[in-house]
């Protein structure tokens, strides 16, 4: 009778493990490249990226976001998306996981700061084509007093904080490929993701760009 018991507790932590991984990863997109840019997920700090045997089967209903906002699914492969990259050279990429209590992370990536408009839910957007200077936008509207979180090229990372304005400037001492990280949670934000439904959004962005 011990057996099973040992089993079902270590499905269980396995469980636990795996959503938790979900929670602390965040989805981003390297430099666009011939067209396409690639997306990966995992930690972007400590050179991890999850694998469709692993964590990144988690995300499901991958798709890239057009100029025009039209979306279309994402291409899979073993350890990244692909999604196709404007004409600016900007792109963006969402997916989602709906965990069991009904929490949804939903990951919405950017890479490139040319464009300045927002066509994800939770996205920094540049003052100016190629600014450090960017205003974070909720449905649209500014986000106050939040929490931006800037990984660069040494795995230096640095916090910062929007104004009252939903305004921050970042700073970036090095040239290289700059990753950074804002999160959101609506605990009234219902709705459906792939077929599931959810009762609570963890919004989770990224926006990368490179240094020169």
């Amino acid at each position: 009778m011990k057996k099973p018991l040992f089993s079902l507790a270590t499905l269980a932590a396995a469980a636990f493990v795996f959503s938790g991984a979900a929670h602390a990863h965040f989805v981003w997109l390297e430099p666009a490249a011939g067209g396409e840019a690639k997306a990966y997920f995992g930690e972007w700090a400590e050179d991890l990226r999850e694998t469709e045997t692993g964590h990144l089967k988690l995300v499901t209903a991958p798709r890239g976001i057009a100029a025009d906002g039209k979306q279309t699914p994402a291409t899979r492969h073993a350890d990244h998306f692909v999604v196709k990259a404007d004409a600016s050279g900007d792109a963006r990429l969402v997916g989602a996981y709906v965990n069991d209590k009904g929490v949804a992370s939903l990951y919405q990536a950017r890479t490139g700061r040319t464009e300045t408009v927002a066509r994800h839910t939770l996205e920094l957007v540049p003052q100016a084509a190629n600014s450090n200077s960017f205003t974070l936008l909720l449905a649209g509207k500014p986000l106050p007093q939040a929490e931006v979180v800037v990984f660069g090229p040494p795995k230096w990372e640095k916090k910062f904080t929007t104004d009252d304005a939903g305004k921050v400037t970042l700073q970036t001492p090095w040239p290289g490929q700059y990753v950074v990280e804002v999160n959101h949670t609506d605990k009234d934000g219902k709705g459906t993701w792939d077929g599931k439904p959810y009762t609570q959004t963890r919004h989770v962005a990224t926006l990368s760009f490179v240094v020169r």
